[in-house]
């Protein structure tokens, strides 16, 4: 996945990988060199007990096998020829033309299913006469024998001919030529009589299931023009257009416009509607608008403003006490009253013309809306109405052509049944069996051999196929080929790696947050995983340890409303979601760390909701804090199951996903690929957690034995053979 903003995290140095060789590579290898073909070594040193079943198992089954199938085997086969074409009598007999050749290999095959039918085996044995000792067993019953030979007869046809080998293998010369020819006659015997059987039966049926066809089209014919005249057509075809289609459309184009300006006219009522909060000051609004506009209020406030001003002028120079100037003053005041009882009458006269227009604007809408929804209802039935019924007549014309190709084609079979019932036919004997010779095949130690052989190889890819069948990712070259991007680091099972060297690894991860943090300033880093139970608090809380031993501060955030952990929670801490409600302060809400955990803020009540609330604000906050920390880690939720995960990505410095090893599929990780590729936070950033440690023919085994014994372990003399030293 490409970054946005800046380069995701530098990849994690990653021990030595060479599956191919199955043992380390040099120190500078890096995760991508972990490759992800089949490794038949590693799968068997993961799958032993497998390997071992298989070979117990298809080696116990070979002994007995090879001392039943160790015997000498004799065969005896005749070849029958097929020929492509139909012999006619008297003209091509269409009817038994065999187009191409898929039709010829069908008609092969149903030759070859019918050489060994019960009867016709059944008539060979009784023909076989004295040799039928031969090949019947003592004490062996007629019917088993029958199909024991059924199975026995080995019918195929022989590639790139017309001929088809019927052989039959016995642990006795005699009988088996004379069984084999004594089959094929019978054979052919019945496929002559059989590629017409029961002609005259054939064809009282066609005659009566040409009648039926005969009254099927009348009855038909008469229904279709019913409903022609009830339609007003003349003819049903695909083309023809629906007439209240139209009017179904125009209706509901007019019903789409008329909805608009309902809603339009209900929210200019609504404005000034008294009842609502704002209403009476819309209204007042658009009173006093119309009022300012209003001519006859204009001329009146011209002329008291007029008599205004000469009052104004002619006690301008009097005295206060003057009689003069108090006269004028009462004037004034006396017009200005009339002044404002003019205007709030006419505020209250438009005030009501505003409330009683907006009204009826509203009721007409609603009820044009009303008229033209019964239209198009109206419409709509007329058209699935018309459209019943034309579709009926078109199904009924189709009902018919179909009819009379049955009927043609029903005189044609009939003409030809009449015509070539004696014809040659397709089957002939091409080569009789002979007597056997040598055995074909036999002994115990080789079938013995063979079946060890096959244990053994079958051991071998048993393992093989079960790990390529596993849809799971396991190796850090797995993800990053999903990905697209290398891995910055990967952690082995807890239980496996060790406490030092699970320590060596987190700090190896540690720096690479560090280098990320010197190169471009990010500070806020979002942790998220494929799926539940990924490892992802483990991981927060480890690595937040790790920086603050190093000397960055850091600060772990719970932010999984989706699924709180137990380990974050502290005594009288409020936690986060109090701090995005607006109850607190962020500072207040910090745990100081301890032994076990560093810097934290719990997630805190989320009051069994699955999602923080105002979680747009979180990043400002952070970002607030990250003037005090060196590093803020925030414990997401996994990716796919949670809205929060994607809104955090997108705001975060860097996005950390993290993939669960043996436990995260493909499509899993391809689909949290699309996930960011969607939601595209500024960088992102790949972390394989729990990867086995013979997971990739042993990489992680030999990292770890390298961390503590300091040397690279020796290359095996057969992954590195003379030729390539």
């Amino acid at each position: 996945m490409e970054d946005t903003a800046k380069s995701a995290l530098p990849a994690a140095s990653v021990p030595p990988v060479d599956e191919g060789q199955g043992d380390a590579a040099p120190s500078s290898s890096k995760p991508g060199a972990v490759r992800t073909r089949p490794d038949p070594v590693a799968s068997l040193k993961r799958h032993p007990l497998l390997a071992f079943m298989v070979v117990l198992v298809v080696s116990a089954l070979g002994v007995p096998l090879a001392f039943l199938k160790g015997k000498p085997v004799y065969a005896a086969a005749a070849v029958i020829y097929v020929s492509p074409r139909f012999q006619a009598n008297l003209q091509d007999a269409k009817e038994f033309e065999l187009q191409s050749n898929t039709q010829y290999r069908e008609y092969v095959q149903q030759q070859v299913r019918t050489i060994n039918r019960y009867d016709i085996v059944e008539d060979a044995l009784k023909r076989l006469g004295p040799l039928q000792s031969a090949v019947v067993t003592k004490g062996e019953t007629m019917r088993h024998a029958i199909e024991r030979l059924q199975g026995g007869l080995d019918i195929s046809p022989i590639p790139d001919t017309y001929q088809i080998v019927v052989t039959l293998q016995g642990d006795k010369r005699e009988g088996l030529a004379e069984m084999v020819n004594t089959v094929v006659k019978v054979f052919l015997e019945k496929s002559k009589v059989e590629e017409f059987f029961a002609s005259d039966q054939r064809l009282q049926n066609l005659d009566e299931d040409r009648a039926r066809l005969q009254k099927e089209i009348e009855e038909k014919q008469s229904k279709r023009t019913e409903l022609a005249q009830e339609l007003g057509v003349t003819t049903f075809t695909d083309n023809y257009v629906n007439p209240y289609d139209r009017l179904l459309v125009d209706a509901k184009e007019a019903l789409a416009a008329a909805v608009r300006a309902r809603i339009e006219s209900q929210a200019q009522f609504d404005a000034v509607d008294p009842a609502s909060k704002s209403g009476p000051r819309s209204l007042e609004a658009y009173a006093q608008d119309l009022a300012s506009k209003d001519p006859a209020l204009t001329s009146i406030q011209s002329n008291l403003n007029q008599r205004r001003s000469t009052l104004l002028t002619a006690s301008s120079g009097l005295s206060p006490e003057h009689p003069g100037r108090k006269a004028a003053e009462r004037e004034i005041a006396e017009l200005e009253k009339e002044r404002e009882r003019i205007y709030q009458g006419l505020l209250k006269e438009f005030s009501s013309m505003i409330l009683r227009q907006r009204q009826s604007d509203a009721f007409r809408s609603a009820q044009v809306v009303k008229k033209l929804s019964d239209e198009v209802d109206a419409q709509a039935s007329q058209a699935s109405w018309f459209t019943t019924k034309y579709q009926e007549g078109r199904t009924l014309g189709l009902d018919i052509d179909r009819a009379r190709k049955r009927q043609d084609s029903i005189e044609e079979r009939v003409s030809f049944l009449s015509l070539e019932r004696r014809a040659p036919g397709f089957v002939r004997l091409f080569s009789e069996a002979r007597q056997p010779g040598d055995p074909i095949k036999g002994g115990k130690t080789k079938l013995l051999a063979m079946a060890i052989l096959a244990g053994l190889l079958l051991g071998l890819i048993a393992p093989t196929a079960v790990d390529v069948l596993d849809p799971r990712l396991h190796l850090p070259g797995d993800a990053e080929a999903v990905m697209g991007i290398e891995a910055t680091g990967w952690l082995l099972k807890k239980n496996q790696a060790g406490p030092d060297f699970a320590v060596e690894q987190m700090h190896r991860l540690g720096s690479r947050i560090i280098q990320e943090i010197q190169n471009h300033g990010s500070r806020i880093f979002a942790f998220t995983s494929v799926k539940a139970g990924g490892g992802t608090t483990t991981i927060v809380t480890e690595l937040a340890r790790a920086l603050t031993r190093v000397g960055v501060a850091t600060l772990a955030v719970e932010a999984n409303a989706y699924r709180a952990d137990a380990r974050y929670r502290s005594a009288g801490a409020r936690g986060l979601t109090v701090v995005l409600r607006g109850g607190d302060h962020l500072d207040a809400a910090i745990v100081p760390g301890d032994d076990e955990l560093p810097d934290h803020i719990p997630v805190g009540d989320v009051e069994s909701e699955t999602a923080l609330p105002d979680l747009l604000n979180l990043i400002s906050l952070l970002k607030d804090a990250a003037s005090t920390y060196g590093a803020i880690l925030i414990d997401l939720p996994p990716l796919l199951v949670s809205a929060d995960a994607e809104l955090i990505a997108r705001a975060a410095d860097v996005t950390v996903l993290i993939v669960e090893a043996n436990a995260v599929t493909r499509p899993e990780l391809q689909a949290a690929a699309k996930t960011l590729e969607r939601v595209q936070p500024k960088a992102v950033s790949l972390v394989v957690n729990k990867v086995d440690i013979l997971a990739g023919g042993g990489f992680g085994s030999r990292a770890k034995v390298e961390f503590e014994t300091g040397e690279a372990p020796p290359t095996p003399k057969w992954a590195a053979p003379w030729l390539w030293r």
